[in-house]
């Protein structure tokens, strides 16, 4: 009795579990992280399956937010090893997401781009304009990483302008989020470099898409997503030198992301806020913010520690105090030489691995191709070797294995079946008097005409010589006597053109046999008989062997 009750109360802390871990519930990520680390063990514990591996992809989501990459990117490496049923695949989807996000922060971009692809093609898939989104999300996350920030914008503003209409939902807000990011990167790319056009508009392309994200999140209010989506919002405004705005947001900011103990978008907070602090004339209080980045040694991204810098080097410049300004500009440069070095050799590797990929494709391909051909040609030396080079109807060789095909199920069936053999009358006079080409030509019109009078289920076939033997079956005798005596008077009527105004006139001869046998050989003896009959009476006539 106890036994039960406590499996029901394990169940019960369970459900709660699950209940607080789910990311809908909006709470703070260290808090779900800890509902869903607990709801993995029970749901072990309790062997249920399903419940572990949903509480592990939420698991890895939350420690994700907590700035906890590796630990992330296990958990959720972990759950892509196992199979699930297709109740799961959106919990599948979520483990897909996170290796894509925390890979590329730890610079792991090929195992990124693969769950990318996987997740492009899950969305191909299903063809549902949310999930082409969040798979656009998911891959322009890692090339932007891996210095393709172009390719990245390119990929969101497309897959916006295809699936993101006019509505406003979770999908819309995920990928206007990542492009307003990315456009804010290319902006910084850009700085310096005098194309001043290009920066307005791309920052113009980013704060229209992180306006709309934050309507979402407005609409539907969520501390993490807003979060998320201000940091890179204040990005574009302070590029565009609306200071006073982007002042405002961050400080509301800063306090949600403390709140909520999202550490990695807190550090970028506290820079973007710092940055605005110069640009608005308050350089100390902006160096008393962002020292603490600066003289972190650990568990800072290189991209955020350049920044860092170089928003202490603009301090230290406002303060005349050159040299300090010196020193963190010259860790900006070492940073950022080391993340364009590291950007280049990734993307040179990708670039291999790719090309071998693609290589290994190619390869693949021919091979499938060359398999193809080699089937088709021994399919055509199969067909060639079955049939008369002359008439181009089927040969000996044809009539055997279509008989070895057909007989034995009309035996089985004892169903009729009937074989006659036709001989050209007279075919040796026709050569003698005007040439073997004329008597080919005699071969050719005679193997049209039965080709073109019979079923496509009956068999035709030179078999030697001016020889050629028919096979119908599902067919009694009379109703053979019938086709055969037709195909005979058609010959009749039809001379062959020679050439040179010669039209000669032809006949043959029919010997007739019908099942019963179904032997081949037999049914051929017993037509050879009834033709040789036909022949000593007079040629140009059906016969009929004896039953």
């Amino acid at each position: 009795m106890s036994s039960v009750a406590d499996h029901d109360i394990e169940r019960s802390r369970l459900a709660e579990c699950m209940r607080l871990a789910d990311p809908a519930q909006n709470l703070d990520a260290a808090a779900a992280a800890d509902a869903a680390l607990e709801a993995r063990e029970l749901a072990r514990m309790l062997a249920s399956d399903q419940e572990a591996y949903c509480a592990a992809a939420w698991l890895a989501r939350h420690w994700m937010h907590l700035g906890r990459m590796g630990e992330a990117f296990d958990v959720a490496a972990e759950l892509l090893e196992q199979s699930v049923p297709p109740e799961l695949e959106d919990a599948r989807v979520e483990a897909l997401r996170v290796i894509t996000i925390a890979g590329s922060e730890m610079s792991r971009f090929e195992r990124a781009l693969a769950a990318a692809d996987e997740l492009v093609k899950l969305a191909t898939l299903r063809g549902d304009a949310g999930k082409m989104l969040s798979a656009a999300v998911a891959l322009a996350i890692p090339l932007e990483r891996v210095g393709d920030s172009w390719q990245a914008e390119r990929i969101l503003s497309q897959a916006l302008e295809e699936h993101g209409g006019e509505i406003l939902n979770k999908d819309v807000m995920s990928a206007g989020n990542a492009l307003c990011a990315v456009c804010a990167h290319i902006a910084h790319l850009l700085r310096h470099t005098g194309r001043e056009a290009e920066v307005a508009a791309v920052l113009a392309k980013g704060r229209a898409a992180g306006e709309r994200a934050l309507r979402y999140v407005e609409q539907a209010p969520n501390p993490v997503y807003e979060v998320i989506v201000g940091v890179n919002l204040s990005e574009t405004l302070i590029g565009q030198g609306e200071y006073p705005q982007a002042l405002d947001l961050l400080r509301r900011l800063r306090t949600s992301a403390q709140d909520r103990q999202l550490t990695a978008f807190g550090r970028m907070i506290e820079i973007n806020l710092a940055e605005v602090l110069v640009r608005l004339g308050n350089p100390r209080e902006a160096l008393e913010i962002v020292q603490a980045v600066t003289e972190s040694d650990t568990g800072v991204a290189a991209a955020m520690l350049t920044k860092a810098h170089l928003v202490a080097y603009e301090a230290h410049k406002a303060l005349a105090d050159f040299e300090a300004a010196l020193k963190h500009f010259e860790l900006a440069e070492r940073l950022e030489r080391s993340v364009l070095t590291k950007h280049l050799r990734t993307q040179s590797e990708l670039f291999v691995t790719r090309t071998e990929e693609l290589r290994a494709r190619h390869l693949a391909t021919a091979a499938r191709l060359e398999a193809q051909q080699e089937r088709h040609r021994a399919a055509q030396f199969a067909a060639q070797a079955e049939q008369d080079p002359l008439t181009g109807l089927g040969n000996r060789r044809h009539l055997e294995r279509r008989a070895a095909e057909l007989f034995p199920a009309l035996s089985l069936a004892q169903a009729p079946l009937a074989l006659a053999q036709i001989d050209v009358d007279h075919f040796k006079r026709v050569n003698d008097t005007h040439g073997h080409a004329a008597g080919d030509l005699v071969l050719v019109a005679l193997g049209a005409l039965l080709r073109d009078s019979l079923r496509a289920a009956d068999v035709v076939v030179r078999s030697g010589g001016e020889e050629f033997v028919l096979v119908l079956p599902d067919t009694q005798m009379a109703a053979a006597m019938e086709v055969c005596e037709r195909l005979r008077a058609r010959v009749e009527a039809s001379p062959v053109d020679i050439g040179a105004g010669v039209a000669l006139p032809i006949t043959v001869s029919v010997g007739l046999a019908a099942a019963p046998s179904y032997d081949l050989d037999m049914l051929m003896r017993r037509a050879d008989a009834a033709l040789y009959a036909a022949k000593q009476a007079g040629r140009n006539r059906l016969w009929r062997a004896d039953p």
